[in-house]
């Protein structure tokens, strides 16, 4: 419940507050946004679309063009009266569709590492890399292989 609270914070998703329904809520919605990453991965767009699309709409998504608090003319993909989890996964939604309407869905990644889960969107210039973290996930396994290549020749 704390992790969505400072999400919400850190992200300025105004409105209602986060409140502990929200978190199944949420997890349930991060395992559909994996699966419309694994489809892009695949090369499936129309799945993805598929997919999208349906959040888009369970989520009550109704773009807006907003300024509040200073801040200039950005967008608001739900209305602040809807719940948290809805919120973030609109947003989230609408973020991915963007990539893919633009042709870049194959930017979407899941991490290599085989002990983390992390998604994350390849800026590299080759479209190479391979790990959410290069400091962390990517030097993790790039030790341990060369630990077992040093154990195995020693």
């Amino acid at each position: 419940m704390a992790d969505v609270q400072e999400f919400s914070r850190k992200y300025a998703f105004q409105g209602h507050p986060a409140r502990s329904a929200d978190v199944p809520r949420l997890r349930a919605y991060r395992a559909r946004l994996d699966a419309v990453v694994t489809a892009c991965e695949a090369g499936d767009g129309a799945a993805a679309v598929s997919m999208l699309n349906a959040l888009l709409a369970e989520t009550g998504a109704v773009p807006q063009i907003v300024s509040h608090d200073g801040r200039g003319p950005h967008i608001h993909v739900s209305p602040a009266t809807a719940p948290i989890a809805d919120r973030i996964a609109a947003h989230l939604a609408m973020g991915l569709a963007e990539l893919l309407v633009a042709g870049e869905s194959r930017r979407l990644r899941t991490c290599a590492s085989p002990t983390c889960r992390e998604i994350f969107l390849d800026e590299s210039r080759n479209r190479s890399r391979r790990y959410c973290d290069s400091r962390t996930c990517g030097n993790r396994l790039h030790v341990a292989a060369y630990r077992a290549r040093k154990a195995a020749a020693g």
